[in-house]
C-alpha cells in the first residue's frame, strides 16, 4: 500500500491480454500515472484510493497527469 505500483509488471499483464487493464494498489502519487502513461501499454486505469483519502494525490492532478 503506498509503495509505488509494479509499472512493469501492469504493462506486461495489459500487453498480454485483450482485457482492460486497471492498475491497483500501491499508487502513492501523481509520478505512479506518469509511470504508468509512460509504460504505453494500454493500461485502462488506476486505483487511487488510500492516496486520495491521504491528500497524497489531489483529483486534478491525477486526470490532468492521466490526459498528458
Amino acid at each position: 500500500m503506498l509503495a509505488g505500483v509494479n509499472v512493469a509488471q501492469t504493462a506486461a499483464l495489459a500487453r498480454a491480454t485483450a482485457i482492460p487493464v486497471i492498475a491497483s494498489g500501491g499508487v502513492a502519487g501523481v509520478e505512479d500515472i506518469v509511470a504508468l502513461r509512460a509504460a504505453e501499454a494500454g493500461i485502462a486505469g488506476a486505483i487511487l484510493g488510500r492516496a486520495l483519502y491521504d491528500g497524497r494525490v489531489e483529483p486534478g492532478a491525477a486526470l490532468a497527469a492521466a490526459r498528458a
